[in-house]
Protein backbone atom coordinates (compact mmCIF):
# COMPACT_ATOMS: atom_id res chain seq x y z
CA UNK A 1 0.00 0.00 0.00
CA UNK A 2 2.57 2.31 1.20
CA UNK A 3 4.72 2.14 -2.74
CA UNK A 4 1.15 2.24 -4.34
CA UNK A 5 0.44 5.72 -2.70
CA UNK A 6 4.13 6.74 -3.30
CA UNK A 7 3.70 6.13 -6.75
CA UNK A 8 0.16 7.17 -7.27
CA UNK A 9 1.85 10.51 -5.22
CA UNK A 10 4.29 10.78 -7.74
CA UNK A 11 1.81 10.52 -10.84
CA UNK A 12 -0.31 13.33 -9.00
CA UNK A 13 2.54 15.35 -8.97
CA UNK A 14 3.42 15.52 -12.58
CA UNK A 15 -0.42 15.50 -13.67
CA UNK A 16 -0.56 18.86 -11.56
CA UNK A 17 2.34 20.21 -12.77
CA UNK A 18 1.47 19.73 -16.20
CA UNK A 19 -2.29 21.41 -15.23
CA UNK A 20 -1.08 24.55 -14.01
CA UNK A 21 1.51 25.21 -17.06
CA UNK A 22 -0.58 27.51 -19.41
CA UNK A 23 -1.05 26.00 -22.90
CA UNK A 24 -0.06 30.13 -24.27
CA UNK A 25 3.57 29.67 -22.65
CA UNK A 26 3.60 26.17 -23.83
CA UNK A 27 6.45 25.58 -26.40
CA UNK A 28 4.42 24.41 -29.57
CA UNK A 29 2.00 27.28 -29.05
CA UNK A 30 4.91 29.64 -29.48
CA UNK A 31 6.16 27.91 -32.69
CA UNK A 32 2.66 27.89 -34.29
CA UNK A 33 2.44 31.82 -33.24
CA UNK A 34 6.08 32.29 -34.64
CA UNK A 35 5.45 30.31 -38.02
CA UNK A 36 2.08 32.26 -38.59
CA UNK A 37 3.87 35.55 -38.07
CA UNK A 38 6.13 34.90 -40.82
CA UNK A 39 3.74 33.24 -42.92
CA UNK A 40 1.86 36.71 -42.54
CA UNK A 41 4.71 38.99 -42.98
CA UNK A 42 5.94 37.16 -46.27
CA UNK A 43 2.36 36.67 -47.71
CA UNK A 44 1.90 40.72 -47.23
CA UNK A 45 5.14 41.50 -48.56
CA UNK A 46 4.48 38.84 -51.93
CA UNK A 47 1.36 38.00 -51.95
CA UNK A 48 0.45 36.94 -55.34
CA UNK A 49 3.66 34.58 -55.56
CA UNK A 50 3.59 33.60 -51.96
CA UNK A 51 0.08 33.48 -51.54
CA UNK A 52 -0.13 31.14 -54.56
CA UNK A 53 -1.33 27.45 -54.08
CA UNK A 54 1.72 26.83 -56.55
CA UNK A 55 3.75 27.86 -54.14
CA UNK A 56 2.57 26.94 -50.93
CA UNK A 57 2.35 23.35 -52.47
CA UNK A 58 6.22 23.28 -53.49
CA UNK A 59 7.02 24.42 -50.16
CA UNK A 60 4.80 21.18 -48.58
CA UNK A 61 6.13 18.93 -50.81
CA UNK A 62 10.08 19.78 -50.22
CA UNK A 63 9.34 20.01 -46.00
CA UNK A 64 7.67 16.38 -46.66
CA UNK A 65 11.30 14.48 -47.11
CA UNK A 66 12.87 16.91 -44.05
CA UNK A 67 10.02 15.82 -42.00
CA UNK A 68 10.51 12.00 -42.39
CA UNK A 69 14.19 12.85 -42.21
CA UNK A 70 13.54 14.20 -38.54
CA UNK A 71 11.20 11.35 -36.90
CA UNK A 72 14.36 8.93 -37.41
CA UNK A 73 16.42 11.53 -35.97
CA UNK A 74 14.03 12.46 -33.14
CA UNK A 75 14.17 8.73 -31.71
CA UNK A 76 18.14 8.81 -31.96
CA UNK A 77 17.91 11.98 -30.16
CA UNK A 78 15.91 10.55 -27.37
CA UNK A 79 18.96 7.87 -26.69
CA UNK A 80 21.68 10.82 -26.52
CA UNK A 81 22.67 9.70 -30.03
CA UNK A 82 22.79 11.71 -33.34
CA UNK A 83 22.82 10.91 -37.11
CA UNK A 84 25.01 12.22 -39.24
CA UNK A 85 24.83 9.83 -42.10
CA UNK A 86 20.96 10.20 -43.31
CA UNK A 87 21.62 12.40 -46.28
CA UNK A 88 24.37 10.07 -47.55
CA UNK A 89 22.45 7.30 -46.89
CA UNK A 90 19.70 8.03 -48.22
CA UNK A 91 21.50 9.16 -51.33
CA UNK A 92 23.33 5.78 -51.56
CA UNK A 93 20.06 3.94 -51.27
CA UNK A 94 18.60 6.09 -54.28
CA UNK A 95 21.79 5.46 -56.59
CA UNK A 96 21.46 1.59 -55.49
CA UNK A 97 17.73 1.27 -56.46
CA UNK A 98 18.08 3.19 -60.05
CA UNK A 99 20.90 1.56 -60.91
CA UNK A 100 19.08 -2.23 -60.14
CA UNK A 101 15.55 -0.36 -62.25
CA UNK A 102 17.90 0.70 -64.91
CA UNK A 103 19.02 -3.14 -65.59
CA UNK A 104 15.14 -4.11 -65.67
CA UNK A 105 15.47 -5.13 -62.20
CA UNK A 106 11.47 -5.37 -61.03
CA UNK A 107 10.81 -2.34 -58.84
CA UNK A 108 10.30 -4.30 -55.57
CA UNK A 109 13.25 -6.53 -55.69
CA UNK A 110 15.28 -3.03 -56.39
CA UNK A 111 13.28 -0.86 -53.38
CA UNK A 112 14.03 -4.30 -51.14
CA UNK A 113 17.50 -3.88 -51.95
CA UNK A 114 17.56 0.11 -51.33
CA UNK A 115 16.30 -0.51 -47.96
CA UNK A 116 18.73 -3.65 -47.10
CA UNK A 117 21.86 -0.99 -47.87
CA UNK A 118 19.85 1.92 -45.66
CA UNK A 119 19.53 -0.73 -42.96
CA UNK A 120 23.02 -1.95 -43.71
CA UNK A 121 24.24 1.33 -42.96
CA UNK A 122 22.14 1.71 -39.73
CA UNK A 123 22.87 -1.12 -38.47
CA UNK A 124 27.11 -0.58 -38.45
CA UNK A 125 26.12 2.91 -36.91
CA UNK A 126 23.88 0.62 -33.94
CA UNK A 127 27.02 -1.62 -33.70
CA UNK A 128 30.16 0.89 -33.41
CA UNK A 129 27.89 3.12 -31.15
CA UNK A 130 26.54 0.33 -28.43
CA UNK A 131 29.07 -2.34 -28.79
CA UNK A 132 31.90 -0.48 -29.17
CA UNK A 133 31.21 2.29 -27.53
CA UNK A 134 32.60 4.92 -29.98
CA UNK A 135 30.91 8.88 -29.85
CA UNK A 136 27.63 9.04 -32.35
CA UNK A 137 29.16 11.69 -34.19
CA UNK A 138 32.18 9.96 -34.63
CA UNK A 139 30.23 7.00 -36.25
CA UNK A 140 28.02 8.75 -38.05
CA UNK A 141 30.14 11.00 -39.33
CA UNK A 142 32.64 8.50 -40.50
CA UNK A 143 29.49 6.68 -42.41
CA UNK A 144 28.78 9.84 -43.53
CA UNK A 145 31.65 10.22 -45.88
CA UNK A 146 31.65 6.26 -46.56
CA UNK A 147 28.16 6.12 -47.86
CA UNK A 148 28.59 9.41 -49.95
CA UNK A 149 31.75 8.23 -51.69
CA UNK A 150 30.32 4.32 -52.56
CA UNK A 151 27.38 6.47 -53.70
CA UNK A 152 29.88 8.55 -56.19
CA UNK A 153 31.69 5.69 -56.73
CA UNK A 154 28.95 4.44 -58.14
CA UNK A 155 27.55 6.75 -60.81
CA UNK A 156 30.51 8.76 -61.09
CA UNK A 157 28.48 12.03 -60.45
CA UNK A 158 25.81 11.05 -62.80
CA UNK A 159 22.23 11.18 -62.87
CA UNK A 160 20.64 7.50 -62.75
CA UNK A 161 17.37 7.72 -64.79
CA UNK A 162 15.10 4.63 -65.15
CA UNK A 163 12.86 4.91 -68.28
CA UNK A 164 11.53 1.23 -67.69
CA UNK A 165 10.73 1.19 -64.44
CA UNK A 166 7.09 0.26 -63.58
CA UNK A 167 4.75 3.07 -64.39
CA UNK A 168 3.09 3.33 -60.72
CA UNK A 169 6.10 3.77 -59.06
CA UNK A 170 7.29 6.75 -61.24
CA UNK A 171 3.85 8.18 -60.83
CA UNK A 172 3.14 7.81 -57.27
CA UNK A 173 6.15 10.48 -55.30
CA UNK A 174 3.79 12.91 -57.54
CA UNK A 175 0.29 11.45 -56.89
CA UNK A 176 -2.11 14.57 -55.57
CA UNK A 177 -5.02 14.01 -53.98
CA UNK A 178 -7.51 16.65 -55.17
CA UNK A 179 -9.74 19.01 -52.99
CA UNK A 180 -12.87 20.91 -54.96
CA UNK A 181 -13.24 24.06 -52.93
CA UNK A 182 -16.09 25.85 -54.93
CA UNK A 183 -14.86 26.15 -58.57
CA UNK A 184 -11.69 25.84 -57.78
CA UNK A 185 -9.35 22.33 -57.28
CA UNK A 186 -6.33 22.32 -55.02
CA UNK A 187 -4.30 19.26 -54.98
CA UNK A 188 -2.64 18.32 -51.85
CA UNK A 189 0.71 16.27 -52.08
CA UNK A 190 0.36 12.62 -50.94
CA UNK A 191 3.74 12.38 -49.77
CA UNK A 192 2.67 15.42 -47.09
CA UNK A 193 -0.16 13.28 -46.09
CA UNK A 194 2.06 10.17 -45.52
CA UNK A 195 4.42 12.02 -43.40
CA UNK A 196 1.99 13.71 -41.54
CA UNK A 197 0.39 10.11 -40.97
CA UNK A 198 4.08 8.38 -40.18
CA UNK A 199 4.53 11.72 -37.24
CA UNK A 200 1.41 10.96 -35.78
CA UNK A 201 1.90 6.96 -35.52
CA UNK A 202 5.37 7.39 -34.44
CA UNK A 203 4.26 10.01 -31.85
CA UNK A 204 1.44 7.92 -30.20
CA UNK A 205 4.10 5.00 -30.56
CA UNK A 206 6.63 6.82 -28.37
CA UNK A 207 3.45 7.56 -25.84
CA UNK A 208 2.22 4.32 -25.30
CA UNK A 209 3.65 1.41 -26.47
CA UNK A 210 5.88 -0.25 -24.64
CA UNK A 211 8.82 -0.61 -26.59
CA UNK A 212 9.25 2.30 -28.26
CA UNK A 213 8.95 4.35 -24.00
CA UNK A 214 12.80 2.14 -23.47
CA UNK A 215 13.78 4.81 -26.03
CA UNK A 216 13.23 7.20 -23.04
CA UNK A 217 14.91 5.14 -20.24
CA UNK A 218 18.00 4.42 -21.83
CA UNK A 219 18.37 7.88 -22.85
CA UNK A 220 17.34 9.28 -19.38
CA UNK A 221 20.54 6.88 -17.79
CA UNK A 222 21.59 3.82 -20.06
CA UNK A 223 22.92 2.62 -16.11
CA UNK A 224 20.04 2.77 -14.72
CA UNK A 225 17.98 1.10 -17.63
CA UNK A 226 20.24 -1.53 -17.78
CA UNK A 227 20.04 -2.17 -13.92
CA UNK A 228 16.40 -2.39 -14.67
CA UNK A 229 16.41 -5.42 -17.41
CA UNK A 230 16.21 -3.79 -20.42
CA UNK A 231 18.83 -4.17 -23.56
CA UNK A 232 20.24 -1.26 -23.47
CA UNK A 233 22.31 -2.32 -26.47
CA UNK A 234 19.74 -3.69 -28.34
CA UNK A 235 17.53 -0.50 -27.79
CA UNK A 236 20.35 1.81 -29.02
CA UNK A 237 20.82 -0.06 -32.19
CA UNK A 238 17.11 -0.37 -32.57
CA UNK A 239 17.30 3.26 -33.19
CA UNK A 240 19.58 3.94 -35.29
CA UNK A 241 17.87 0.89 -37.70
CA UNK A 242 14.58 2.66 -37.37
CA UNK A 243 16.53 6.20 -38.27
CA UNK A 244 17.42 4.16 -41.66
CA UNK A 245 14.28 2.68 -42.11
CA UNK A 246 12.74 6.13 -42.36
CA UNK A 247 15.95 7.24 -44.69
CA UNK A 248 14.76 4.68 -46.69
CA UNK A 249 11.24 5.41 -47.07
CA UNK A 250 12.60 9.15 -47.99
CA UNK A 251 14.70 7.51 -50.79
CA UNK A 252 11.68 6.03 -52.04
CA UNK A 253 9.67 8.74 -52.31
CA UNK A 254 12.45 10.88 -53.58
CA UNK A 255 13.44 8.70 -56.24
CA UNK A 256 10.39 8.19 -57.39
CA UNK A 257 9.08 12.05 -57.16
CA UNK A 258 11.90 12.70 -59.14
CA UNK A 259 12.73 9.72 -61.51
CA UNK A 260 16.28 9.48 -60.75
CA UNK A 261 18.55 8.92 -58.05
CA UNK A 262 21.90 10.74 -57.63
CA UNK A 263 24.59 10.87 -55.35
CA UNK A 264 24.23 13.98 -54.33
CA UNK A 265 20.86 13.91 -52.60
CA UNK A 266 20.36 14.84 -49.51
CA UNK A 267 23.93 17.40 -48.98
CA UNK A 268 22.30 18.98 -45.71
CA UNK A 269 19.55 16.99 -44.90
CA UNK A 270 21.13 15.80 -41.48
CA UNK A 271 21.43 19.50 -40.60
CA UNK A 272 17.79 20.12 -41.29
CA UNK A 273 16.64 17.09 -39.76
CA UNK A 274 17.94 17.80 -36.70
CA UNK A 275 16.92 21.50 -36.44
CA UNK A 276 13.38 20.54 -36.97
CA UNK A 277 14.01 17.50 -34.43
CA UNK A 278 15.09 20.24 -32.40
CA UNK A 279 12.68 22.68 -32.99
CA UNK A 280 10.03 20.69 -32.50
CA UNK A 281 11.24 19.31 -28.80
CA UNK A 282 13.47 16.95 -29.17
CA UNK A 283 16.59 18.06 -26.78
CA UNK A 284 20.55 17.77 -27.89
CA UNK A 285 22.24 15.51 -24.82
CA UNK A 286 25.70 17.07 -23.90
CA UNK A 287 27.71 14.88 -21.39
CA UNK A 288 24.06 13.30 -20.40
CA UNK A 289 22.65 17.18 -19.70
CA UNK A 290 19.53 18.56 -22.18
CA UNK A 291 20.68 21.48 -24.07
CA UNK A 292 19.35 24.96 -22.72
CA UNK A 293 15.33 25.62 -23.99
CA UNK A 294 14.44 22.06 -24.16
CA UNK A 295 12.82 22.18 -20.80
CA UNK A 296 9.12 21.01 -22.47
CA UNK A 297 11.04 18.28 -24.82
CA UNK A 298 10.28 14.68 -25.77
CA UNK A 299 13.85 13.24 -23.49
CA UNK A 300 11.93 15.43 -20.50
CA UNK A 301 8.79 13.66 -20.60
CA UNK A 302 10.66 10.42 -20.99
CA UNK A 303 13.15 11.46 -17.95
CA UNK A 304 9.84 11.68 -15.62
CA UNK A 305 8.66 8.35 -16.51
CA UNK A 306 12.10 6.99 -15.77
CA UNK A 307 11.86 8.76 -12.34
CA UNK A 308 8.31 7.53 -12.09
CA UNK A 309 10.11 3.51 -12.59
CA UNK A 310 12.58 4.22 -9.86
CA UNK A 311 10.56 5.12 -7.47
CA UNK A 312 8.27 2.12 -7.99
CA UNK A 313 11.57 0.05 -7.90
CA UNK A 314 12.57 1.56 -4.85
CA UNK A 315 9.38 1.40 -2.88
CA UNK A 316 9.44 -2.54 -4.06
CA UNK A 317 12.37 -2.96 -2.59
CA UNK A 318 11.62 -1.17 0.86
CA UNK A 319 8.26 -2.91 1.18
CA UNK A 320 10.22 -6.38 0.25
CA UNK A 321 12.37 -5.92 3.10
CA UNK A 322 9.50 -4.78 5.33
CA UNK A 323 8.39 -8.27 4.39
CA UNK A 324 11.29 -10.30 4.72
CA UNK A 325 11.67 -8.61 8.43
Amino acid sequence: MRMQRAVSATYSESNASTARRSPFSSREFLLILFNVSIFAILGALRPTAFLSWTNIKAVLSLMSYDLLIAIGMTIVLIVRGIDLSVGSVMALSTVTMALLMRADVPVLPALGAGLIVALSCGLVNGLLVAKAGILPFLVTLGMMSVARGIATVLTTGQYISFPNAAPWFTQFGRFEFHIQFGRASYGLPAILLIGLALVAITSFLLAYWIPFRAFFFVGESPEAARLSGLNVDRVLIAAYLLSALFVWFTAVLLTSANKIGYANYGIGSELRALAAAVVGGSSLAVAGHPAPGCGNSLPDRGARAAARLRAERHYARKAGRALSS
